[in-house]
């Protein structure tokens, strides 16, 4: 039921946000969705992706691009000076490409809005593959004719350079936030489900070493958000 509330009341604000585009002739709509780690960000932007296509949103309008395919390839990480601490701390900010996801929401905000009557340009972006650990190329495309696009992960509202610039670039920021011993739940069963950790043991000691961490960082560094969910 908390789920539906909340993508319900995003959905309100979706609406809202494409009715102030239309009036002010603006351009695409951005939107940051941060969140700490097993928050569940994907569960609420995928419901909120159904909910609007139910509910006679033509499909393509808005989009979500999330922050995983802008991890560093495993063989990047083996470059940095030091491996073993940067594949051990993989998913902490250092450990992704932030200036290229800067790069993309700065086309994304600059590039011009189409009818269906115009032609048609399409923005590529990374998308993640979890059975070889390692982002895919160009793999998320993103029509000139998307009205919104949500830019979902952790550090889209992290008040740190150049995290930190993402947030001037966007109308809007929402932040989905859950307690801790729920997100180290969730992270525990995503671990195992994953195959990354066999064990609940270990997949346990990976969310205390990394994840809770990062979701303590997200929380102390956050930019102010103009829409907060508790999942």
């Amino acid at each position: 039921m908390d789920l539906e509330k909340n993508v319900a009341a995003l959905q309100c604000r979706v609406e809202q946000l494409l009715e102030q585009q239309k009036t002010n002739a603006s351009g695409r709509v951005l939107v940051a969705l941060a969140g700490v780690p097993g928050s569940g960000k994907t569960t609420v932007s995928s419901a909120l992706l159904a909910s609007l296509s139910t509910s006679g949103r033509r499909q393509g309008d808005v989009v979500v691009v999330p922050m995983d395919g802008f991890h560093y390839t495993k063989a990047t990480l083996a470059g940095f000076s030091d491996p073993e601490m940067a594949f051990r701390r993989r998913g902490a900010p250092f450990t992704f490409d932030a200036e290229g996801l800067l790069d993309l929401m700065t086309a994304l905000k600059a590039g011009p809005l189409t009818g269906p009557d115009a032609d048609e340009h399409i923005f590529t972006a990374p998308s993640f593959d979890h059975a070889v650990q390692d982002p895919v190329a160009d793999d998320i495309r993103i029509s000139s004719r998307s009205k919104m696009v949500i830019i979902e992960g952790n550090y889209t509202l992290l008040d740190e350079h150049p995290w930190n610039k993402m947030a001037e670039l966007v109308d809007e920021k929402w932040f989905v936030d859950v307690p801790p011993e729920v997100a180290k739940e969730r992270l525990v069963l995503r671990h195992l489900a994953a195959g990354i950790e066999t064990s609940r043991e270990a997949a346990a000691h990976r969310a205390e070493e990394n994840d809770l961490p990062n979701g303590d960082l997200i929380r102390s560094k956050l930019l102010e958000p103009d829409v907060r969910v508790v999942n």
